[in-house]
């Protein structure tokens, strides 16, 4: 998918519906990646072996969630000051706080802590020999596909109100 330039005068990377459902499958299937990953770090025994690990996942994966709907903070500077006021109330909106942000290590501690029940109970279950290594492993896999997948819905309402002639076209959505 190539940039193109619509009648506004700013480069869309997804111009169609079907390029955004194209994006947010691919989305899906990196995210299932990452929750392997983060499943497997989630095995071995320490709590801060798997935090660590799913810090790192989440900061490689939720920013390239964001540049693959174009919707990273470098992509948002490009737009025009009115066009990228209009995205900023769209992400507002939608009350995605990782949208058009450079992902902090701070940022992804405060969604770590969001599922900490999860984390709390993964770390417990780690240092119960193989069935809590286990356990701790589907919940690491589960955590981190959680958020990968509501991060992809966000990106994935805000990138939709963004294409053109659609009912929630930026246009009207700001208005």
């Amino acid at each position: 998918m190539g940039c193109l330039s619509d009648n506004r005068g700013y480069d869309m990377k997804i111009t169609s519906q079907a390029e955004l459902d194209a994006v947010r499958k691919k989305c899906r299937k990196l995210v299932t990646g990452r929750s392997f990953a983060a499943g497997a770090s989630s095995a071995v025994p320490g709590a801060v072996v798997g935090v660590a690990a799913d810090v790192g996942l989440l900061m490689e994966m939720l920013p390239r969630i964001n540049r693959e709907f174009g919707l990273s903070a470098e992509q948002i500077d490009e737009l025009d000051e009115q066009l990228r006021q209009q995205v900023f109330v769209l992400i507002g909106n939608a009350g995605a706080s990782m949208i058009g942000r450079a992902i902090t290590k701070e940022m992804v501690m405060v969604v770590i802590k969001g599922v900490g029940l999860r984390v709390t109970a993964k770390s417990a279950a780690s240092f119960v020999p193989i069935i809590g290594q286990g356990i701790s492993a589907l919940l690491g896999f589960g955590m981190m596909k959680l958020v990968g997948h509501q991060h992809i819905e966000e990106c994935y309402r805000v990138a939709q109100q963004m294409l053109p002639g659609r009912p929630g076209d930026i246009e009207r959505a700001a208005a």
